[in-house]
């Protein structure tokens, strides 16, 4: 999510008003909040989701992790549909929804969607501007599928908060100064890995990442460098540590993966060359990642599945038109 915004203000396509000015948001005439979640037989093990804009407009797509044909599951050419999350019993895709031409650039505009996996019976669960938030994103699935975590809140200082599984009934999970963003569950459901700052005034080399119990206690920071961190996520047998960092350069600047164990140490970059790389996304065997990237001298994000030893740099969507992103194991 950030990775975006960093590139917009780069190209000048969001401005500092969009941070210190209020929405002008309203609820959709009409709306009222889902009773249940949308869903189908569930996605085989071996698909992943992801979004393109192949299309002309950002839509949810599936595909095969083998390669393959990509299945199209939104058809709306109003919005932007993005960052696909699929339930832990792959029945249902939560995902994030803005008007065309905005995607991931400016939170305030994001509304919460969950789809049924095979594309039927999308439902808006949060509205842009529910419970009088600025914004929100970032959306999460609980390892059980009965909660979600996402950031949301004032425009200066966002928080963490759990919902239920339709994105209602929000709590607090965070009560600190500064930026909080890109909540995750660890594999156990017990725990949320964050973005956040140490100070209520920070820079983006201040962010930094932390690891909380879901009742909000226990915080422990994770990270301490003058790098910027983003996106963390635990492997799935809650030894190791995933997330993006910022490595600088010109224009965008250098993105990479790095890897260390659960508790931050030892931390190593992944990819080590001059791409931009997003946000990864651990595979179930925790040998690979998935992740989106600009490969040097590539123009377009593409999909990537990684490997942790190093071995193997596959592109999945290789041959497929648009900007390929967000894939979702």
């Amino acid at each position: 999510m950030m990775l975006a915004i960093a590139a917009a203000v780069v190209a000048g396509a969001v401005t500092i008003a969009q941070f210190v000015a209020p929405p002008v948001s309203q609820l959709p005439s009409g709306w009222k909040a889902p009773s249940s979640l949308p869903v189908a037989t569930a996605l085989p093990s071996t698909t992943f989701a992801f979004d393109s804009d192949r299309t002309g407009n950002f839509e949810l797509f599936t595909m095969p992790l083998a390669g393959g044909a990509a299945k199209r599951l939104t058809n709306d050419p109003a919005y932007d549909s993005w960052s696909p999350r699929i339930s832990p019993d792959r029945r249902t895709i939560l995902f994030h929804r803005t008007p065309k031409g905005v995607h991931d650039l400016d939170q305030s505009k994001v509304s919460i969607w969950a789809v049924a996996a095979d594309g039927t019976g999308a439902r808006q669960l949060r509205p842009a501007g529910l419970d009088g938030w600025y914004q929100q994103g970032h959306a999460e699935w609980s390892p059980d599928g009965t909660s979600l975590v996402l950031f949301g809140g004032s425009r200066i200082s966002p928080q963490i908060f759990l919902t239920d599984q339709l994105g209602q009934a929000p709590k607090a999970v965070t009560n600190r100064p500064g930026t909080n963003l890109d909540p995750a569950f660890t594999p156990d459901g017990s725990q949320i890995v964050f973005v956040g700052c140490a100070q209520a005034i920070c820079t983006e080399t201040n962010y930094e990442i932390y690891r909380v119990a879901r009742d909000g206690s226990k915080e422990t920071r994770l990270t301490n460098d003058s790098l910027r961190d983003h996106d963390p996520v635990v492997s799935p047998d809650g030894s190791r540590l995933a997330w993006l960092t910022a490595f600088g350069g010109a224009g965008v600047g250098v993105w990479d993966i790095r890897v260390a164990a659960a508790d931050g140490s030892g931390a190593k970059r992944l990819l080590g060359d001059n791409g931009i790389t997003s946000r990864p996304e651990w595979l179930p065997d925790g040998r690979s990642v998935l992740t989106h990237r600009i490969a040097p001298g590539r123009l377009a994000f593409s999909i990537y599945r990684v490997a942790l030893d190093g071995s193997s740099v596959v592109e999945l969507t290789k041959g497929q038109p648009g900007s390929n992103e967000y894939p979702a194991p």
